[in-house]
């Protein structure tokens, strides 16, 4: 796992953009602690943060170039079967000089050009320089594991795992007021928009191939189900389930530094461990226990499955403190305002991990592919009963006054039921962007001082497909908007923040096509979410992992609120620095700070977070 920069000069010579790759790279040492190089060739100059995970020698160091010397490569990610091509390298009459995957995935682009990422089985981030016929190509990889940004301005083609990285090349920096109107509903900034004008984030599953005649952009793979796909019987897709996972887990193992999974004691991350177990001697286990809140700690749950399968379990227990701690390590690193309160979380995991691991298996991905959060069971339900949503919907004024709260189990009762009643009654496009929302439109206006937004271009990021009134479009969309952009977006950020590389099994593509195609009713049903994942693994998983509620990863923000966020409210919310900003309504934050103080709105405590989040972002990158 690595960070790479560079730049592609259409008029100058390449050499003048030496300095600011450099310090693009310098922005991404964590990503890379190992070795950082750059280098000039041709008109392209190429970056690199290493960190190695195959062949630790200097052999794997990047820039890479080929034999003939034509060819340089800059790459972040894993393929896992590239040792699969060893033969038909060695036919060809080459023979690699390291064990790595980035020689490989380079001479497959000297025999098969831009056909070369249909070869590829792993996540990625990579460009490629032909100094022969002065061209740059870049790629993504399918689902969007690994970022990629990029600008193209008059002088220069710039790329970079992070947004910081861009925003060491020569070009004036403006605010993107669409990115930061979807970002204060949604808590990211969804793709292809970034908080910056100019720069862009490359799609999953798409490449560009630029040229002094320009850039040019092809998508190599989509997202989609397949209706017109022969159904096989339930008994014979958890079969096929089972197999196309396990495969998967074997090879995700690959790996020349220590190895081991989380391990929640959710459904997940608990089949990714089993499955790593059989293959893997004294598997290490890594869980997290939150002291200060018994609601959302699942501990007891990973213990019962590791000492199901063996393996040598280590328990983080972590406490409000330690937790209040890492937001000021997220502030001060952050690329791009990202509000996501479970990622200081998830960076308190992947930093405990990292002395023990610098690789780990996780179970992301399998709740977009399943129907695993509650608001899939929403949506099943609003389909399933309409009569009842109606009632329900004349309801909604007054529910909407109980306390809400995601840290105790009665209050976060009432914050469903709430949610619930809104959305009862309403289109599928409509209860879609409401259930992925923290806040609404009107809620995210209130806050800006210029409410001249396109609601079109943000409208088209999250409409689902046409078949609005089945959930695997409803699933379709969350891979596309929650997956890429919240949830891959979160742990590559925070593991990449500690110099932990994180695998996600589920993400396969065989097996990611493979489950699109299966029927909703395989998927959930009105008793059971991820129905068929848990049915295929029920004989190895422990039978107390069943018929109970799913957590997250929460943090206390209402509590926050009240105490820890005061300091940071006064500096970043004060009226004062609000009006100098001058790009959010003073009043309007006066009155989410008041509110997230108490349990009226549930969204507030998130919102002022999101506040915090890009207000120390702005400051460091436009004050």
């Amino acid at each position: 796992m690595c960070g790479i920069s560079g730049i592609y000069s259409f008029s100058k010579s390449a050499e003048q953009y030496i300095s600011f790759v450099e310090k693009s790279i310098a922005t991404l040492r964590k990503r890379g602690p190992e070795v950082q190089l750059v280098q000039c060739k041709g008109n392209a100059v190429l970056g690199h943060a290493r960190l190695a995970i195959l062949d630790t020698s200097a052999a794997g160091n990047q820039p890479f170039t080929d034999r003939t010397g034509r060819y340089t490569i800059v790459y972040n990610g894993e393929f896992y079967n590239y040792r699969d091509f060893y033969p038909e390298l060695h036919a060809d009459g080459i023979t690699c000089t390291s064990t790595t995957d980035t020689e490989v995935l380079l001479y497959l682009y000297c025999k098969y050009g831009k056909d070369c990422v249909s070869k590829i089985n792993g996540f990625f981030a990579f460009a490629i320089y032909d100094s022969l016929e002065d061209t740059l190509f870049v790629a993504r990889d399918r689902m969007g594991i690994k970022p990629l940004y990029y600008i193209q301005t008059d002088s220069f083609f710039g790329f970079s795992s992070e947004l910081k990285g861009i925003l060491e090349f020569p070009f004036e920096r403006q605010l993107n007021k669409n990115a930061l109107f979807a970002y204060l509903q949604l808590m990211y900034v969804p793709a292809p928009m970034t908080m910056v004008q100019q720069v862009v984030k490359l799609m999953p599953g798409c490449s560009l191939f630029v040229s002094k005649k320009g850039v040019e952009e092809k998508r190599y793979f989509s997202l989609q189900t397949n209706s017109d796909a022969c159904v096989p019987s339930y008994e014979e897709a958890q079969k096929t389930l089972v197999q196309k996972l396990t495969e998967s887990v074997q090879m995700r193992l690959i790996s020349d530094v220590p190895l081991g999974t989380f391990l929640s004691g959710g459904i997940d991350s608990s089949v990714v461990s089993t499955i790593a177990s059989r293959y893997v001697d004294n598997l290490q286990t890594f869980s997290i226990g939150f002291k200060d809140n018994p609601y959302i700690d699942e501990t007891k749950y990973a213990r019962l499955v590791a000492k199901n399968i063996h393996s040598q379990h280590t328990e983080i227990q972590i406490d409000n403190q330690t937790l209040e701690e890492s937001v000021y390590d997220i502030l001060n690193s952050i690329d791009e305002p990202f509000a996501d309160s479970s990622a200081i979380a998830v960076h308190v995991l992947c930093n405990r991990v990292k002395p023990y691991v610098t690789v780990a298996l996780s179970g992301d991905g399998a709740d977009e592919l399943f129907a695993g959060y509650h608001k899939h069971m929403a949506h099943y339900r609003l389909q399933q009963h309409p009569r009842v949503n109606s009632l329900l919907a004349l309801g909604h004024p007054l529910v909407k006054r109980l306390p809400q709260s995601r840290s105790n189990a009665v209050f976060n009762t009432f914050r469903k039921l709430v949610k619930y009643t809104e959305v009862a009654g309403m289109n599928p496009d409509d209860v879609y962007w409401k259930l992925c929302c923290f806040a609404s439109q009107e809620q995210a206006l209130a806050e800006l001082k210029d409410k001249h937004v396109d609601l079109q271009e943000i409208r088209a990021l999250y409409s689902v497909e046409k078949s609005g009134s089945d959930i695997n479009s409803v699933l379709l969309a969350d891979q596309k908007l929650v997956l890429a952009n919240d949830m891959l977006t979160k742990v590559d950020r925070m593991s990449m923040e500690n110099s932990l590389e994180v695998r996600t099994p589920f993400l396969d593509h065989t097996l990611v096509d493979f489950v699109n195609s299966l029927p909703t009713e395989y998927k959930i049903n009105g008793k059971m979410k991820k129905r068929i994942l848990q049915d295929a693994f029920r004989k190895d998983l422990p039978a107390e992992l069943y018929g109970r509620s799913k957590k997250g990863f929460e943090v206390p923000l209402q509590l926050w609120c009240k105490e820890a966020f005061l300091d940071l409210e006064n500096q970043l919310l004060s009226p004062s620095f609000v009006k100098e900003q001058n790009i959010f309504e003073s009043d309007a934050i006066i009155n989410v700070v008041e509110q997230s103080k108490s349990y009226s709105q549930s969204f507030a405590p998130m919102q002022v977070w999101a506040l915090l989040v890009f207000q120390s972002w702005w400051k460091r990158y436009f004050s």
